[in-house]
């Protein structure tokens, strides 16, 4: 595979060429993400090939949010507010590169962008993500993400854990 690179959606990458195989998250990226970020609502960030920069990879979108902790986290414990948290909104891997490790540079993209925010930027408890299915909370796990709530729709990653993917 040619080499990958991580870069802001832009007018210049083909937005309608990108199919992730779900109709929710190709219509995002073809016809609302470059809208929602001019709008400071949504931030996109694109994978693509080095050598072909127009065609999208793989993308994730990204907003804050506040999010009521966990109860068992002893930092937050009795915490009388909610916490802000960097939301991973979407997290989509084009079908011609599906199972190649896209999808897993995406997530760390995210995971980073969190680490950044937390050491540069201001205070945020990590970054938070709703997994559409079990296939989803099973990559999540897999990444050291912890539940929010029962049944694990939603997970969260700690912002020590997200810096310490920074290495």
């Amino acid at each position: 595979m040619q080499p990958i690179r991580k870069e802001p959606l832009n007018r210049g990458h083909d937005r309608a060429g990108f199919d992730c195989g779900d109709e929710a998250l190709n219509h995002f990226i073809r016809h609302t993400a470059r809208r929602q970020d001019e709008r400071n609502i949504v931030r996109t960030m694109v994978f693509v090939n080095s050598n072909d920069p127009r065609c999208i990879l793989a993308y994730y979108s990204t907003a804050p949010c506040e999010i009521h902790p966990p109860q068992e986290v002893r930092a937050w414990k009795n915490y009388p507010h909610p916490v802000p948290f960097l939301r991973m909104a979407r997290l989509a891997t084009d079908l011609s590169v599906r199972g190649r490790g896209v999808g897993e540079l995406a997530l760390l993209g995210a995971v980073e962008d969190a680490a950044t925010i937390a050491q540069r930027l201001t205070a945020i408890g990590g970054l938070v993500v709703d997994a559409k299915d079990d296939r989803a909370s099973a990559f999540y796990e897999r990444y050291g993400f912890l539940p929010i709530t029962e049944g694990g729709a939603q997970w969260y990653l700690p912002t020590q854990e997200c810096v310490h993917y920074l290495g």
